[in-house]
Order: structure tokens, then C-alpha cells, then sequence
């Protein structure tokens, strides 16, 4: 059973880290925001590696994980989707992001010789895809160029974010993953702080209680903690049961977004995560139907 609260937990902190991203931008510039979340993970994740005394690596194949991870993901991706999530409802936000493992797949059909892509897989993609289109054409974001060019930025960090996870495909025996996420968190908290200094970002920062709480909850929460809970995960249920997180966070995030922040969900919108949902259960299908398959058989 606590494996099944783990996941439960995770399921939540993942659905509930878009509201606080939005209530966040409100007041909070986006490498502010970034660089405090990422301080407050990081220092959480190192203490963590240093209690269960992991060795930090320090070779040529890890610098260059930990620099592109830091800088492509943590950096450059997350900045997109906070850029992109003061445009655009949460919800919206998190739909857009729960395509990120077909843009993995496209990354892995060119980049990894053992990840070449079956018909059912191009199909599953193009679906998926296309309920990002549909999504996209919504009337509403057209006529609003905000809506639009918000929508098409955070699209544009799940797909940088996808070619980290591919180089990692790459090397998977060769790093700890606590230790890498650790190690990315603080290259990200320093492009941040760096990134926020020289524009001027501190100066418009409010430290308001609700913003504090909100970097502090992203942080702590939605970064440090919830990384720990999935790598935990990782080694007590199968990845496949673990992946319907993937579906169940959006509905859930779109459900807080609509009730907590008054948030639209238009018909499009809808159709749209239909169909990239159905495009993720097409895309793993063969996992899936063998999962079912075990279920079957033990309660025949």
C-alpha cells in the first residue's frame, strides 16, 4: 500500500505545481521564479546525496550530462514554460506537456539505432500531434496572440526537454540519478540567478507571502521531493503502471486550474487532450496490453 500512496502523492504534487507555477508568474518574473525553485531544490537534493553519501561524478561523460540537463532542461525548458504560462491557462500548460514522451520518440527515431519507430508508433505521434493542432487552432487562442505564441513557447520547451531524455537513453548505466538531478538543479539555479540578475528581474520580484509560498512549494514539492518519490517508484512498480501519471495529471491540473483559478477549458482544448492521450496509450500500447494481459490472468 505505500507504494500506491507514493504514486497517489505524486499524482497530486505534479497536478498541483501548474497552479502554483501561475499563481507564482503573476508577481514573480520567470528566472526569479526559476532560480529561487531551483535554489531551495538543490540544496534539498545535495543534502540528500551527501546523507546517503553518493558519489558525485566527476568524469567527461558526466560533466556533460549534468551541463545538459541542467542547461537544456532546467534551464532553457523550464524557462519556456514559465515564459509561455503567463499567457495561457495552467491546464493548457500541463496538456501541452503530457505530449512530452511522443517528442521523445520522434528525438529516439533519428538519434538511438534501437528506438526506430514501429507504424503503430508514427501513427500514435501523429495522433497526438494532431490533437496538438486542434488544440492550437481553438478560436480563442487565435484571436489572441498572447494565447497563441504562450501556447506555442511552452510547446516549444517540452519538445528541448525531450532531446535531454534521449541523450540519457544513451548513457542510463552510466549515472545516478538522484545525483544527476541534483547536479542539474544547480546548474539551472545558477543560469537563473545569473539570468535574473542581469535583466533586472530582482527589482519587479513582490515578496509577497503567497509568492514565497509558492517558490517554496515548487521547490520543495514540486522539484526536490516529488524527483525523489519517482526515482523511488522506479525500482517498486513497473515503469508502465508508473506512466499513467502522465494521464492523470493533466485531468487532474485542468480540474484545479477550472475550480482554483477559475480557469477556461474550451471544447477544443478537450478533443485535443483526447486525442494526445490516446496517441500515449497507442504509443506504449504493447506495454500496456501485456500489463492487462497479467491482470487477466490473475483473476481468472
Amino acid at each position: 500500500m505505500v507504494k500506491y500512496g507514493k504514486f497517489l502523492l505524486l499524482c497530486l504534487i505534479w497536478s498541483t505545481t501548474w497552479a502554483a507555477i501561475k499563481i507564482g508568474i503573476e508577481e514573480t518574473p520567470p528566472m526569479a521564479g526559476l532560480a529561487l525553485r531551483f535554489s531551495v531544490a538543490a540544496v534539498i537534493l545535495l543534502t540528500a546525496v551527501l546523507i546517503t553519501k553518493r558519489r558525485i561524478a566527476t568524469d567527461a561523460l558526466s560533466l556533460r550530462l549534468y551541463a545538459q540537463i541542467g542547461l537544456l532542461n532546467m534551464a532553457l525548458s523550464y524557462y519556456c514554460t514559465y515564459w509561455g504560462t503567463q499567457y495561457i491557462p495552467s491546464g493548457l500548460a500541463s496538456i501541452l506537456w503530457a505530449a512530452l514522451p511522443l517528442f521523445v520518440g520522434i528525438f529516439a527515431h533519428f538519434n538511438l539505432q534501437n528506438e526506430k519507430q514501429s507504424w503503430l508508433g508514427i501513427v500514435a505521434i501523429g495522433i497526438a500531434l494532431t490533437g496538438v493542432s486542434i488544440i492550437l487552432s481553438d478560436e480563442e487562442l487565435i484571436v489572441s496572440r498572447q494565447l497563441l505564441l504562450g501556447s506555442l513557447v511552452v510547446l516549444l520547451g517540452v519538445a528541448i526537454s525531450a532531446y535531454p531524455t534521449v541523450v540519457l537513453k544513451r548513457a542510463q548505466e552510466h549515472y545516478d540519478p538522484l545525483v544527476l538531478t541534483a547536479m542539474s538543479m544547480v546548474i539551472g539555479a545558477i543560469v537563473h540567478l545569473v539570468g535574473a540578475t542581469a535583466a533586472g528581474e530582482w527589482k519587479s520580484m513582490v515578496w509577497s507571502g503567497v509568492n514565497i509560498g509558492s517558490f517554496l512549494y515548487l521547490g520543495i514539492f514540486g522539484s526536490a521531493l516529488a524527483f525523489l518519490v519517482y526515482y523511488s517508484l522506479l525500482r517498486e512498480i513497473a515503469v508502465v503502471k508508473l506512466s499513467f501519471v502522465t494521464f492523470i495529471t493533466p485531468i487532474l491540473a485542468t480540474v484545479i486550474g477550472r475550480v482554483w483559478l477559475q480557469e477556461p477549458v474550451t471544447v477544443r482544448e478537450l478533443g485535443g487532450a483526447l486525442l494526445i492521450f490516446t496517441g500515449l496509450l497507442l504509443y506504449d500500447w504493447k506495454k500496456y496490453r501485456a500489463t492487462l494481459v497479467r491482470l487477466t490472468d490473475r483473476s481468472a
